[in-house]
């Protein structure tokens, strides 16, 4: 546990022992895959810490379409951060797209963790920033690119967070509908539909068992950047 602490964004700088008093604070939960971990509007009384697994976060609109906000599924990525800062309810939902397992840690104890060790608080910025500058881009990128250039970008950015090198290509191990990939870049299934169909015709991409495979990388990025 001491171990996977240090590995975290969240708690890396810290010491062996600091890291195991913190671990008696967390909480192990496990989810099965399709399930939810929290909804849109549930009171936020915890934080979340990656173990294994994956998890899709979205947000609800009042039409009844969902709009994807990012994926995590690298061990010790965090989510569920800002009911920690705000008190507030949950601004997304959260759901598991395969078996997942997550460590939470109460609010008043992690308040209390970042004023008996600093380096967390700063760690705790750190992440929000990079969060900030994400969503940024991603804002930039629906202004400013068509459908096939988003698709592009993200199946690029999907491959390097969780793919796998495989003969020929590149696996995305994350198990996404066509519904989920319009939603991550705000688009139709239709329109999702048609550009992976450009995709496989080009032979930039195939699809194995479920899931994509890159297979012309260089392809795509000159298609993002268009």
């Amino acid at each position: 546990m001491t171990h996977f602490l240090q590995g975290t964004p969240l708690f890396k700088g810290l010491s062996d022992g600091n890291c195991e008093t913190i671990a008696q604070q967390l909480r192990l939960r496990q989810y099965a895959a399709k399930s939810s971990i929290f909804h849109q509007g549930d009171d936020g009384n915890c934080l979340y810490l990656v173990k294994s697994g994956q998890v899709r976060i979205f947000i609800n609109s009042s039409d009844g379409s969902e709009t994807s906000v990012i994926l995590c599924g690298q061990p010790g990525q965090v989510f569920g951060e800002l009911a920690i800062i705000d008190g507030l309810s949950r601004s997304a939902s959260a759901v598991a797209l395969t078996k997942t397992a997550v460590y939470t840690i109460d609010r008043d104890d992690f308040r209390h963790l970042m004023g008996q060790y600093p380096l967390v608080a700063l760690n705790f910025m750190g992440i929000l920033s990079r969060k900030v500058r994400y969503n940024t881009s991603q804002m930039d990128s629906l202004a400013s690119m068509d459908i096939g250039q988003r698709l592009a970008r993200k199946l690029l950015e999907l491959g390097q967070d969780y793919g796998t090198a495989v003969d020929g290509g590149v696996r995305i191990n994350t198990p996404l509908t066509q519904g989920n990939l319009a939603s991550l870049i705000v688009a139709t299934r239709e329109s999702i539909n048609k550009a992976l169909k450009l995709f496989r015709h080009e032979g930039w991409i195939a699809t194995q068992q479920g899931r994509i495979v890159i297979l012309d990388t260089v392809a795509l990025r000159e298609q993002a950047v268009g």
